[in-house]
This record gives C-alpha cells, structure tokens and sequence, in this order.
C-alpha cells in the first residue's frame, strides 16, 4: 500500500482527499448515501484518472465513480476503498457547428451542459434535475423530456473517451472499439470510466411544460371505490 500511494503522490495532479480532510464529509457521500472510503481522488486530468485506477488496482482497493453524486443507489461511494470523482472533468465544448456535435466531460452535470448550449440553441434529450451527473443518466439508459422525439440520452451518443480498468485510454464509437461502445449505451458503469461524451445535440427553442393536479378525494365517486378520469 505505502509504494503505490508513494507512486500516486508523484502522478496525481488533482486533490487526494483522506479521512478527517477538510473536504472528506461532502466528497464521501452520494445523495443519500454516506460512505468512509480511505480515498477520494479529485483528478484533474485524464492522466490522473488512470493513475487513479493503477492506484486502486495496485493497493487492491475497491473503486468506486462519481460523476453528479445524484445516484440514489450509493455507487457513487463505497467503505474502505477509493472514490474517483470526476466533476473537475465538467468542460463542455461544441466540436462540430454542422453536426451539433459535442463534447462533455464526464463530471459535467445536466445543468452545466443545458447553460452552456443555451446560447447555441441547442440541447439534449437528458434528464429532468439539473443536478444529476451526465455519465450516471446516460451509461444507464437517460430518460428525459425529450425522450419522444429524440430518445434517450444514450440514443444521442456518437463517441465517448473511457478509461478501461488496467488504465487505458480508449475511445469508443461505431466504428471503433465497438463492442466497448455498445455497452456503455445503457449497460452501466462496469466497462469503465467514461471521461469525456461526443454528443449529438439538437436544435431548441423555447420549452414549456406543465402539469394537472387534483385532490385524492376526486379520484372515486362517492360510495364508489373505483378510479374515475377528472378530466374537464
């Protein structure tokens, strides 16, 4: 353990974050759940994240990621082992005018993706708080209010850039690693760390929503147990 925390001392560029740190109690937790890992690794590069893996795979630590922090699940944390939290890596960036295409980091959250194509007139088929993490919704599927007429945040992926679990640096599309890439469109976390998405945005306007509310006493009739529509 004392050589490869030497070893990630010397490479990583990003905050190490240990027990009774200033920083730990917040970067410990996910929404709901908290946890004790001996290490929370804030990189601040993709060098950093592999050195982050190397170190977990070398002290034989479980290896946790966290992008938003949003999941409710808790695998955004563990005890005993090593957190790597990606929102340093939150950088969002249109590549490609004509395609829509772009790029996201995979610490950015909805709501950093949706302020900085605002100004272009795009956005994404996503999910429906600002706060939940762009790698958590989209390697799990990516339900949105776009969902009809664009699909899922994962249909909407073109490319990702994924560090692989003995710390390499690959990237992923339909005409590379393609395996890769069918499994991280909606197969979870598990293929491996997912540090920057290629998007393909859409063209947006003005959107509007709204709901219908009622009281739970217009659900029935009066002496009749059965749900009645309230429709007007």
């Amino acid at each position: 353990m004392s050589s490869a925390l030497e070893i990630l001392r010397r490479d990583f560029g990003g905050d190490i974050i240990e027990p009774g740190g200033a920083d730990y109690e917040s970067a410990s937790r996910s929404v709901l759940v908290s946890g004790s890992p001996a290490y929370v690794l804030r990189p601040k590069s993709v060098g950093d994240v592999q050195a982050g893996v190397g170190f977990a795979a070398d002290a034989g630590l479980s290896l946790s990621v966290r992008g938003g922090g949003h999941g409710f699940a808790g695998f955004g944390t563990n005890d005993d082992g090593v957190v790597i939290d990606l929102s340093n890596l939150a950088n969002v960036e249109v590549i490609d005018d004509e395609r829509h295409l772009v790029r996201i980091g995979g610490g950015a959250t909805w709501g950093q993706v949706a302020d900085a194509l605002a100004p272009y007139g795009l956005a994404i088929s996503s999910g429906d708080t600002k706060s939940v993490g762009v790698g958590g919704l989209t390697l799990t599927g990516g339900i949105g209010w776009k969902v009809r007429k664009y699909g899922l945040a994962l249909d909407n992926v073109a490319a990702a850039e994924v560090v692989t679990a003995n710390g390499e640096l690959v990237h992923a599309s339909v005409e590379e690693n393609p395996e890769l890439f069918w499994a991280i469109r909606g197969g979870g976390g598990n293929s491996g760390i997912v540090t920057a998405f290629e998007f393909t945005a859409h063209p947006t306007t003005d959107v509007f929503y709204g709901k219908i509310a009622f009281p739970a006493s217009e659900a029935a009739v009066s002496g009749d147990s059965s749900p009645r529509s309230t429709a007007r």
